[in-house]
């Protein structure tokens, strides 16, 4: 069932950060389950493994990595203080119930208190995949605002046309442009909305591939940038000066396979995201209120303990 989600994570099936880390969690707790491990150092070890292997998947996928420390960190008290295996299987499956229940609650709250911010026939922009971004826009439609949207494709995986999917579901009147054309629709946008896969201590956002350039238009053009990200997005190794790891997606996603021959000798490279400064963000609105950027360091020393690995069991 592991090998089975990371196939899944890995061809993109799940959108979104918030999804990825829902399946990989259950998939991490089905496979407890299903362990035939008979000693608690060798269930131990056979989590970490697992654990391990989900969050090299999406590397810039923090709440991931959060998600699974929690559950690790747990699994490890446990077998510290000689719980039997079927008691370690139940920490597994109490921590990840309660992580994904904590992810639904912040992305709800982040829908309400974003939406605050969102104004009676505003025009927002919104760009990539992010059900923190879907939830600001379902609460202010239940607010009654009347809001227009514009949709950017967000190539090369064009997960621009899955929001606007998403949007067309809600009853929000929708437009969907060419990335390129941003800059001339910028003009027509009273917000633009995005999510994220990561927040630094710096407060600078990495996120799907192009969000920096529209961050930078609209930084110039005086249209405010609002980051959706639950606190657990906030990376904790940037406190001590570490990048987060951009990785890279298939080249055929630029030049297609078929054609590729004609290119013989060129390099590719599609890098899966960008880092957006703090500078060109207004406000991070997350499930604990709304912060500028270089708030960023504060949520990640209040959350401190809790990323790092600390005695979670009783959280």
């Amino acid at each position: 069932m592991i090998a089975e989600v990371l196939d899944r994570i890995k061809s993109k099936e799940f959108r979104g950060p918030t999804r990825v880390t829902q399946a990989a969690l259950k998939a991490l707790s089905e496979a407890s389950q299903a362990s035939t491990n008979g000693s608690p150092a060798e269930f131990l070890e056979e989590q970490e493994a697992f654990g391990d292997q989900l969050i090299k998947t999406r590397p810039t996928a923090i709440l991931l990595a959060s998600g699974v420390r929690l559950v690790m960190n747990s699994v490890k008290k446990g077998a510290e203080q000689g719980l039997s295996v079927s008691a370690l299987q139940d920490i597994v499956s109490k921590t990840v119930n309660s992580f994904l229940f904590e992810i639904k609650h912040s992305v709800d709250r982040i829908g309400e208190i974003g939406a605050r911010r969102i104004r009676n026939g505003d025009t927002v922009l919104c760009y990539g995949y992010s059900t923190s971004v879907l939830s600001i826009v379902s609460k202010a439609l239940e607010q009654a605002k009347n809001l227009k949207v514009i949709v950017s494709e967000a190539r090369p995986e064009l997960e621009g046309r899955l929001m606007a999917k998403e949007f067309l579901k809600l009853g929000v009147p929708t437009i969907m442009i060419i990335d390129s054309a941003v800059s001339h629709f910028m003009k027509d946008v009273d917000r633009v909305l995005t999510g994220a896969d990561a927040v630094s201590a710096n407060g600078a956002v990495i996120n799907k591939i192009g969000t920096s350039t529209i961050a930078a238009i609209a930084h110039y053009s005086r249209v405010n940038v609002f980051v959706a990200a639950s606190v657990h997005k906030f990376s904790p190794e940037t406190l001590f000066g570490e990048l987060v790891e951009i990785e890279e997606l298939d080249p055929s996603l630029v030049v297609p396979k078929e054609i590729m021959p004609e290119f013989e000798g060129m390099q590719i490279r599609n890098p899966a995201f960008d880092v957006t400064p703090p500078e060109h963000i207004d406000l991070i609105v997350t499930e604990e209120g709304v912060i500028p950027p270089q708030g960023a360091i504060i949520i990640l020393r209040q959350h401190e303990n809790f990323h790092l690995g600390a005695d979670l069991t009783t959280a």
